[in-house]
């Protein structure tokens, strides 16, 4: 549901190979005197962490990693992901005003981990550069580290073309190549909503994912560390992609899926258990922060574990418009729904970690900034004109996503401004596992 849009800086090189089969030479991490590994326990993910050539690597992999994650894609306002300072790689060098005014303050929050949507690959990123300043910077030398999931963008229409297969299979092998000894990188996510219903019935396209998905793998372990996961980042749909991707041997570590369902996962536990024994992360979840003034809707909740919402009436209460604002302190709808909302998501959360035997591993909130560009007007921050029952404001306005707002500021860099979800989600982590 949640997807990415479409990313504006899609690569011209997809429609034909790169002949070089050579791996990249690999930059040394600045603060490389650890090896992170992250290692799959039957539904849990494992980390471990040893000095660098130290053969207890592998054996001291007995702590189970809970994700308390974000989706970071802080796409300034008046900008798109392609313009500058980005050019669609938020974690590259050139963009470190941005990224080092983030770090710090998701790490005060708890935050352990970070999903972004692109990161360039060698032999492409002369533009962009490298993310090495980045991955430092997030691994702080071991004190809160915040791990980061990688991903290359892509259609999904590329996995059918093999020209398309053999070039992605080729970055994602060298973007991990490159990165796997830095002790920051969790792994790397094969792109992101590209599983539509045609292509995953599709025994070609599986082949084109398998390829990718191999690659990734390999890279790491060319790289210098076989010890990253390879995940997925896919809508809902009743999990429809993993039990295809189960059916057709998708060749990952764990699964990753976006899941918007409102305040609880409904029957998420039981899908899972009855579909995969494979780990499994939210790599997307929660809800906007903006209701329609001019809708009638009202939004209705009770505080129990299993308690659904009720969005009156169950369709747009209004006319057709994008004037938005923010839920308010008070009032119906108001912002207590989506904190309780965030709060709610987090109980689930921790539940499949502990009380149903890590049938999740956490999850990354989307998001941590708005991106006014979703609405479709960079320099408008306005909403959608989509009814959505489970969603607080009872809009989906992609629009205010944020755990953070953003205002204009001075010399470049966006304000932010702390929604009082942010608080709930840190107070959440703090009693997570």
């Amino acid at each position: 549901m949640r997807k990415s849009s479409i990313i504006a800086l899609l690569f011209a090189f997809l429609t034909a190979c790169n002949s070089s089969n050579a791996t990249p030479s690999t930059p040394s991490p600045g603060s490389g005197s650890t090896d992170t590994d992250f290692v799959v326990s039957g539904r849990y993910i494992d980390l471990s962490e040893a000095p660098v050539g130290s053969p207890s690597v592998r054996s001291a992999a007995g702590k189970n990693f809970f994700i308390k994650g974000l989706v970071y894609w802080p796409t300034p306002i008046g900008k798109g992901v392609a313009d500058p300072p980005m050019l669609d790689d938020a974690l590259r060098d050139g963009n470190m005003a941005v990224w080092s005014r983030d770090l710090p303050l998701m790490r005060a929050m708890g935050a352990n981990a970070i999903h972004v949507y692109n990161v360039v690959p060698p032999d492409f990123d002369e533009k962009t550069g490298p993310i090495t300043k980045f991955l430092n910077a997030a691994w702080n030398g071991g004190t809160k580290p915040v791990y980061v999931l990688m991903s290359i963008h892509f259609n999904g229409d590329a996995l059918l073309n093999s020209n398309s297969v053999a070039s992605l299979a080729k970055q994602y092998h060298d973007l991990d190549a490159t990165y796997a000894k830095y002790p920051a990188v969790f792994g790397v996510a094969i792109s992101n909503e590209i599983g539509a219903k045609n292509f995953i019935t599709d025994p070609k396209w599986w082949d084109g994912f398998n390829t990718v998905a191999k690659a990734a793998k390999q890279g790491f372990a060319d790289g210098g560390d076989a010890d990253k996961i390879v995940t997925t980042s896919e809508p809902d749909g009743n999990i429809g992609f993993v039990k295809a991707g189960e059916n057709f041997g998708a060749a990952v570590d764990a699964w990753g899926i976006n899941i918007y369902r409102g305040r609880t996962f409904s029957n998420l536990f039981t899908q899972l258990k009855n579909t995969t024994t494979k780990p499994t992360m939210l790599t997307e979840y929660g809800a906007s922060a903006a209701y329609h003034p001019a809708w009638s809707n009202t939004y209705t909740w009770k505080n129990g574990f299993y308690q659904e919402t009720q969005c009156v009436p169950d369709k747009k209460g209004g006319p057709g418009n994008r004037d938005v604002k923010e839920l308010p302190a008070k009032g119906d709808p108001g912002m207590p729904g989506l904190v309780d909302l965030v709060w709610n998501n987090g109980r689930w959360l921790a539940s499949g970690f502990t009380d149903e035997n890590g049938i999740l591993s956490g999850g990354f909130y989307f998001e941590w900034s708005d991106e006014w560009w979703k609405s479709g007007n960079k320099d408008v921050h306005q909403g959608n004109d989509t009814f959505n029952g489970g969603f607080p404001g009872c809009s989906d306005d992609q629009a205010w996503f944020g755990l953070n707002s953003v205002s204009q500021g001075s010399g470049g860099l966006d304000v932010l401004t702390p929604r009082p979800t942010l608080t709930q989600l840190k107070q959440s982590w703090k009693a997570s596992p």
